[in-house]
Parts: C-alpha cells; sequence; structure tokens
C-alpha cells in the first residue's frame, strides 16, 4: 500500500467518523424540530424520525396563546441576557486589565483571592442569606449582580492581555493616552477573540440559567420568571397550554388537542433556538480566543 493511497484512506476515515459523530450529535435537535411539528397520529409513525404528514403549527400558537406568561418570560431572558452579559464583560475585563498590569501594588494577593473564589465558594445558604439580606429577593436584578463577575473569566482574559505585545502600549503612552484611553482604544479592540468567547459563555449561561429564578424569585412574583424557569414548570404542568384557545385554534388549524409531547418539544424549540441563531456570529473567534487566553502569559 503506498503512502498516498494510505494518506486517502485516512481522510475517508476521518470524514466518515466525523460525520457520524455530527449525524448522532443533530439527531436530538431535528427529532425534537419535527416533534414539534407533528399531530398526535405523527409522532410514533416512525422509530426513527417522526415526518409529519401534514406540518402543523399548532402547538407554537398554544404555547404563545396561553396567556402573556410565555412572552413575558421572553422579556425577562432577553433583558437578564443581554445587560447580564455587557456587565460581565465589562466588569470582567476591567479587573483582568488592572490585574494584568504587573506595577499593580497589591496584584499578588488580589490574584490569589480570585484563585480561591475559583476553588471555594460560601455555599447555598449563606449566599441566599446575604441576597435577602440586600434586598434582591424577588427582584429582576438578582440574576445580574450576583453574576458581575466570573473570576474564571477575569483569570482568561488576564491571561490574553498579558500576551498582548507591550510595544503598542508604550507607543500609546508616549503619544500621552492615560490608563482608561489605552484600555478602551488599545486594549479592547486587541482582545475580540476572548471577550468574543467570553461573552457567549456568559450569554449561554444567563439564557440557560433557571436554577437562580427558583431560588430566589417566588411563584408571588411569576412576571420575574425566565423562559427557562417557564419551561421547566411548564413541562410538569401542560393543562393551561393544551387548553389554552383550543376552541379558536382547532377552527383555523384543524387539529384537535395536541400530544404532550408536542407541546414539550415546542416549548424546547423556543427556549434553544435564540442561542442557536446568536452562536454562528461568535463561532470564528471562539476557539481562537479561549486557546490564547488559555496557553499566554
Amino acid at each position: 500500500m503506498t503512502a498516498k493511497t494510505s494518506e486517502r484512506i485516512y481522510s475517508v476515515s476521518i470524514c466518515v467518523i466525523c460525520a457520524v459523530i455530527a449525524l448522532l450529535c443533530l439527531y436530538p435537535l431535528l427529532y425534537t424540530l419535527l416533534v414539534s411539528f407533528c399531530a398526535p397520529s405523527d409522532i410514533n409513525a416512525s422509530y426513527f424520525l417522526p415526518i409529519p404528514e401534514k406540518f402543523t403549527v399548532q402547538a407554537y400558537a398554544q404555547v404563545l396563546t396561553a396567556g402573556n406568561y410565555i412572552v413575558r418570560a421572553i422579556g425577562v431572558s432577553v433583558f437578564r441576557t443581554v445587560v447580564g452579559t455587557v456587565l460581565s464583560l465589562a466588569f470582567s475585563s476591567l479587573l483582568a486589565y488592572a490585574l494584568s498590569r504587573q506595577e499593580l501594588p497589591g496584584r499578588n494577593a488580589v490574584i490569589k483571592l480570585v484563585l480561591f473564589c475559583i476553588l471555594f465558594n460560601g455555599g447555598l445558604i449563606p449566599t441566599y442569606v446575604v441576597i435577602d439580606s440586600i434586598g434582591l429577593t424577588d427582584n429582576i436584578w438578582v440574576y445580574i449582580f450576583p453574576n458581575v463577575i466570573n473570576v474564571w473569566n477575569v483569570i482568561i482574559i488576564k491571561q490574553f492581555f498579558e500576551g498582548l505585545p507591550k510595544e503598542i502600549e508604550e507607543a500609546a503612552n508616549i503619544d500621552g493616552a492615560n490608563e482608561w484611553t489605552i484600555f478602551i482604544s488599545v486594549i479592547l479592540p486587541m482582545s475580540k477573540p476572548v471577550m468574543a468567547a467570553i461573552g457567549l459563555f456568559t450569554l449561554v449561561g444567563q439564557w440557560n440559567s433557571w436554577f437562580d429564578a427558583f431560588l430566589y424569585v417566588s411563584s408571588a412574583h411569576s412576571e420575574l420568571w425566565p423562559l427557562q424557569y417557564y419551561i421547566q414548570i411548564s413541562f410538569n404542568n401542560l393543562n393551561q397550554i393544551n387548553q389554552g384557545n383550543l376552541d379558536q385554534l382547532e377552527g383555523i388549524l384543524n387539529i384537535g388537542t395536541l400530544d404532550d409531547m408536542t407541546i414539550r418539544m415546542a416549548l424546547t424549540v423556543i427556549g434553544c433556538v435564540p442561542v442557536l441563531v446568536v452562536y454562528p456570529f461568535f463561532q470564528k473567534y471562539f476557539t481562537k480566543g479561549v486557546y490564547l487566553g488559555s496557553v499566554k502569559g
């Protein structure tokens, strides 16, 4: 067997393996999407993928018209995702920039404190007591303030900053730029890869988070529930959704009562699509940003 033939076999084998892995990753998403458009009779028609005989959007119509709960929950999730991501990037990058300065007084002590926070935390009950004592329970800002600085992200951004060329900063200093000007006009524009990667991590974390709502927001303030927590509750109580506006929708869509699985899949799609839409815009920075931030310094 020639070397050229071996290389071709190797390349084909790698492509086949990657294709199989990609299909395995894609299958759950495709299954969820198809079931969300199925009538009850179509779900069990196929053992592999349920192909709807007639696509119906009744599941989405019932979810979106069952009161204003889900629309309000989407608004809360959008707010916490946008504001939380922006503030987290701003404060984490500021702390990282300060720690990347070798001349900072007490720098080593602060870095050790940051590393300590990565390894240990106060625990669930003490955290709840602190958040309750400062008035953040049943408050939308409970989703933002406790997560405004992520120490792991600070370390990654700090490492990236330390790997940037010092000559550019020196040139800016010679031109009379102060620290704020250097940070905003020099450091941040060169840090797009790591900022985009960390921003994507934070964005996905904020969008998918529901446990903080479970802990800190009572049912009396359900208008503050984010989308993921609303979906988690709706999974266990589909009566309101599956009967909401049913008489009106039956006349329009002519499907009848949907299977609970179809409603759950529609809720799942609504919960994950926004992140899937945003991800391609950050993908080109994702691997590069995390890799550089992890190895430089």
